[in-house]
């Protein structure tokens, strides 16, 4: 059954398909011809470069079985589906990956995309637009009118993620420690740091960052919470950071909107990710900055999460196709 409660209408019927495979859970979405949902499935991570690719494919299929049986459909009437998943902007992890999807789904055309794309296709509903993304990670990416596509972040931790959530535990960290040397002021934070960690003192946190910094990463950036529950207690350290990580996404932001001329544009500029709870404290210093660059821009929440933006790709590319061919 449909999520509507009703079975596809006969045997013959395509539908579209949208996975949005991420590093906490896997979601699929079919959409008929008419952009309706029809069925939804879900699964656990399907971030190949955390879970390895056995893991990631399975957990794909295991959610578009779950959409397919949702949708009351056999995965042969998909006609088209859109696979997004991070990693893939490297084209042999790509490649490793479509062969290894086309191997296990029984789909006619699988196109795997990042997980950026599918995100901006939902945030602006395939419309020209930015969407910046914050989570443990960070990204802007955005298309203009002409179809052209830009990107600024998504470097990793090691080489940028600048005002994501392990950008503002990072700093976090440096706060307290800086604090316990005596080189900057005291800060409310070092109590509820150094017991997300379990240690008494700042001198404790070595050993339980260094001694697995892959394993820890999430941790430090869960300290994003403590970041923001401090600021709104009016800590000037806490507040000094959520400043300077909305600086550095708007910069992101910014740098995508020169590359594609969209200064004098209206468009939305859709935010995504945990650091986006925070709200005006990250999301107002953001704006502002990036309205200095594009007046017109709005910023505003995503239109539909990234699942749909894949199976309405899917859709899209579909038809066009279809008129190419006439």
């Amino acid at each position: 059954m449909s999520p509507d409660g009703l079975n596809s209408e006969a045997d013959g019927e395509l539908l579209y398909l949208g996975v949005d495979g991420g590093g906490t859970n896997t979601r699929a979405a079919l959409l008929d011809r008419s952009g309706r949902l029809r069925g939804e499935g879900r699964a656990e991570a399907a971030n190949f470069l955390r879970v390895g690719l056995a893991a990631a494919v399975s957990n794909i299929k295991h959610a578009v079985g779950e959409a397919c049986r949702s949708a009351g459909i056999e995965p042969q009437q998909i006609a088209a589906a859109i696979i997004g998943l991070a990693g893939v902007g490297n084209p042999k992890l790509r490649r490793e990956m479509s062969d290894a999807l086309a191997a296990t789904l029984d789909i006619r055309k699988i196109t795997v995309e990042t997980d950026a794309r599918v995100a901006l296709a939902g945030a602006t509903d395939l419309q020209p637009g930015v969407v910046i993304i914050a989570g443990t990670g960070s990204i802007a990416y955005g298309v203009n009118q002409r179809r052209e596509y830009a990107r600024a972040g998504g470097w990793g931790p090691a080489m940028g993620d600048e005002g994501s959530g392990y950008y503002i535990g990072r700093r976090a960290l440096e706060a307290v420690v800086s604090a316990y040397d005596r080189r900057s002021q005291p800060t409310s934070m070092t109590e509820a740091v150094c017991r997300h960690f379990s240690v008494s003192a700042p001198p404790e946190l070595p050993p339980v960052i260094y001694q697995s910094p892959t394993k820890v990463m999430r941790e430090v950036a869960a300290l994003a919470k403590i970041v923001v529950e401090t600021a709104r207690e009016g800590d000037l350290a806490a507040r000094s950071i959520l400043t300077e990580a909305a600086a550095e996404l708007a910069r992101a932001v910014v740098a995508v909107i020169e590359r594609l001329g969209l200064q004098d544009q209206t468009f939305r500029v859709a935010y995504v990710g945990g650091v986006f709870e925070a709200g005006e404290l990250i999301i107002t210093p953001m704006s502002e900055a990036i309205k200095i660059v594009a007046p017109s821009a709005f910023v505003a929440p995503p239109l539909n999460p990234p699942v749909i933006g894949a199976a309405r790709l899917a859709l899209a590319s579909h038809i066009e196709k279809e008129e190419m061919v006439r």
